[in-house]
C-alpha cells in the first residue's frame, strides 16, 4: 500500500524539524514537504497534494484557523491535525478547529528531554496516520467487503431489565468527541434525573474549554470535574485532561468524583476502564454506560466488568462515528445492547434515564 503524504506546518523552525524528523520515523508515513506559514502551505498544495496536514494553531499573520478554512475550502479530502500549545488560547482555539473541519489535534509535548518528547509525538501521531492511511486508500486494499454493522434500536418490549432505575449515566468518546458531544447536548434540551460523567481523551487544558463550550448549550451544568465533588444529579462532570477520574461509595451512600494520577490505562490518561471499573465497585451504583466515536478498545473491558452487574450500553453506530474503534471494539465484544445514530442517543438517554 501507498504512503500517507504528509505536510508539516510550523512558523517555527525548531519544532518544524522536530515534527519532520519524526513523520520520518513513521510506518507508512512520506514527508512530501514543510511550510513556515499558512500562505506558504496554500502555495505548495497544488503540486504536493498532500493526504495529511499537521498544521500548527498559532502562526503569525496567517493562523491555523484561518488556514485550515482556506484548505478545507479547497481541497476538502486532505485530513488536517491542529498542532497545539499548552495554553487556555491553543484550548480554544483547537476546540474551534475541531469544529471546523480538523480531523484532530495533537499537543506540543512539554517533556524535560528531547527523547521522551519525540516518543510521545511518535505514540500520537501513528494512529492518526494509520487512520489516514485507511480513510485514503480503503478502495485498494485488497479484502473481503466489510459490511457496516447494522443500526439497531430496541423497544422497550423487547429490551432486557433493567436492574431498577439508572441513577448514573457514563459515557466514553475519543477522536471526533468535542463535535459528538456538542451535538448530544444540543439535542439533549431536558436536565436528567442523574449525573453524567464523561470521559474525553485530551490533555489538561482542553477538557475545562470543553466543559466551557458543552455548557453554552446545554441546559444542564456542564464542568470539568474535582477532586470530592459529590454527584449531582443534572450535573455534567468531564474527566480532567491528564488525570483518571474514578467513583468513590460513601456510607451515606452518595456518590464523590476521585481524580487520581495514576499511569496511563490503554495508553490513554484520562481512561475510560478506570472509571467503568470504580462504577462497577460501588454497591448502589445502576449506571447506563454509552461509547461513542474514537480510537483505540478503551472502555471495552470497562463495560465487561460493569455487564457483571447488569449495565445497560449503548454505542454509537459506524456510519457516524469518526473512527468506529471503541465502539466496534464494544460491539465485536458482544456486549452492545443497542447501536444508535448519533443523532438518536441524546433522546435514548432520555427515554432510559427517565423510565
Amino acid at each position: 500500500m501507498e504512503n500517507v503524504k504528509i505536510m508539516v506546518v510550523d512558523d517555527t523552525i525548531t519544532y518544524r524539524q522536530i515534527l519532520s524528523n519524526v513523520v520520518e520515523t513513521l510506518d507508512g508515513a512520506e514527508l512530501a514537504a514543510t511550510a513556515s506559514s499558512g500562505k506558504t502551505a496554500l502555495m505548495k498544495i497544488p503540486s504536493i497534494k498532500p493526504h495529511l496536514i499537521f498544521l500548527d494553531i498559532m502562526m503569525p499573520e496567517m493562523d491555523g484557523i484561518e488556514t485550515l478554512h482556506a484548505i478545507k475550502k479547497d481541497y476538502p479530502m486532505i485530513q488536517i491535525v491542529m498542532v497545539s500549545g499548552f495554553d487556555l488560547e491553543n484550548a480554544k482555539a483547537t476546540l474551534q478547529s475541531l469544529e471546523d473541519g480538523a480531523l484532530d489535534f495533537i499537543p506540543k509535548p512539554v517533556v524535560e528531554n528531547m527523547e521522551a518528547g519525540i516518543r510521545q509525538l511518535q505514540t500520537s501521531l501513528q494512529p492518526l496516520v494509520d487512520l489516514v492511511r485507511s480513510k485514503v486508500f480503503k478502495d485498494l486494499k485488497i479484502s473481503p467487503v466489510i459490511i457496516p454493522k447494522p443500526v439497531i434500536e430496541i423497544t422497550k418490549a423487547e429490551r432486557k431489565k433493567l436492574e431498577g432505575p439508572i441513577n448514573l449515566v457514563l459515557i466514553g468518546i475519543s477522536t471526533g468527541g468535542p463535535n459528538a458531544l456538542h451535538k448530544l447536548f444540543e439535542l439533549m434540551q431536558t436536565r436528567l434525573t442523574c449525573p453524567v460523567m464523561i470521559v474525553q481523551h485530551m490533555p489538561p487544558m482542553f477538557t475545562k474549554s470543553l466543559a466551557e463550550r458543552l455548557n453554552s448549550v446545554s441546559p444542564m451544568e456542564i464542568i470539568e470535574a474535582e477532586n470530592e465533588d459529590i454527584l449531582t444529579e443534572g450535573r455534567v462532570y468531564i474527566a480532567p485532561g491528564g488525570k483518571h477520574m474514578v467513583v468513590r461509595g460513601k456510607t451515606d451512600g452518595s456518590m464523590r468524583i476521585g481524580i487520581t494520577d495514576a499511569p496511563p490505562v490503554n495508553h490513554c490518561k484520562p481512561a475510560v476502564d478506570v472509571l467503568f471499573r470504580s462504577v462497577a465497585g460501588i454497591k448502589n451504583a445502576n449506571p447506563l454506560s454509552v461509547i461513542m466515536t474514537g480510537m483505540g478498545r478503551d472502555g471495552t473491558e470497562g463495560i465487561k466488568t460493569l455487564r457483571r452487574k447488569g449495565t445497560y450500553c449503548l454505542i454509537q453506530d459506524e456510519k457516524t462515528s469518526v473512527v468506529w474503534g471503541m465502539p466496534g471494539s464494544v460491539y465485536e465484544a458482544d456486549c452492545a445492547d443497542e447501536i444508535l445514530p448519533l443523532e438518536k442517543i441524546a433522546d435514548r438517554i432520555i427515554q432510559l434515564t427517565s423510565e
